[in-house]
């Protein structure tokens, strides 16, 4: 059975201090949907402390080793160790500014499997690709590539993350209709690689506010959301929960 996310990526924002207010204030009780923000790596030791049983606690991103000469990544071991629940793998801007390819996520996944931990592997087309009508194409080789060499062996502890790189961040929102077509093809994808493979929950990414957030529920295909700037105000991440 597919299960339910409302996720907040909070990416290089918050402090010690607005963390704090923030679960402060966070009050939001869910029976049916996996809440959980992805703060900062330097603030995840602060996971076990602020996260309870209505909140879960993800990292942006994990290594593809559990130690070693990597300076600056995070070791999924000690992600585990801080109480971190899930991981980010692949996000947009991780691929745009640092580099990370398909092979590179296939490693992530399977290191983060191994220490536990749930990942959210993030898909997802530019607008040039998008205008070529090369949407399906981009995703395609993302999960053939990224995703589909270890899916066997992750399959229960992956969830897939559709975000159109034009609609991060730009104001721009993927209407009702795209995200009903692309989601359905991302299902026929999965349903390449075997039949469990189209239970896998799938969430969007793009814009994501209170004001649309029950329109994306309303699409068959769409298990939840990952959310970008409207996850830092904790009353616009809680109005999005509550349509999950």
């Amino acid at each position: 059975m597919r299960k339910k996310y409302v996720l907040g990526n909070w990416k290089m924002n918050h402090g010690v201090n607005e963390i704090k207010e923030y679960f402060d204030n966070f009050t939001y009780e869910s029976n049916s949907a996996y809440v959980g923000v992805c703060p900062q790596t330097l603030h995840l030791e602060m996971a076990e402390n602020l996260s309870g049983p209505n909140i879960k606690i993800g990292a942006q991103n994990c290594a593809y080793e559990n130690s070693g000469a990597f300076t600056g990544e995070a070791s999924p071991v000690a992600l585990k160790e801080l109480g971190v629940d899930f991981t980010l793998v692949g996000h947009s801007e991780r691929r745009q500014f640092f580099g990370e390819t398909n092979e590179s996520c296939l490693k992530r996944i399977e290191k983060a499997h191994e220490n536990k931990l749930l990942t959210v592997y993030c898909i997802g087309e530019s607008l040039e690709e998008f205008e070529a009508g090369k949407t399906l194409d981009v995703l395609t080789e993302q999960l053939k590539t990224g995703l589909f060499p270890i899916l066997d062996k992750v399959l229960g502890n992956i969830v897939i993350a559709y975000e159109p790189v034009w609609a991060i961040g730009t104001g721009k929102t993927a209407t009702v209709e795209i995200i009903t077509e692309v989601s359905a093809g991302i299902r026929k994808i999965l349903g390449t690689h075997s039949e469990p493979a189209t239970g896998i929950s799938l969430l969007y990414g793009g814009s994501v506010k209170p004001a649309n957030s029950e329109e994306i529920a309303g699409i068959a295909d769409v298990d939840g959301v990952l959310v970008g700037g409207a996850s830092l105000k904790v009353e616009d991440f809680e109005g999005i929960a509550k349509a999950f």
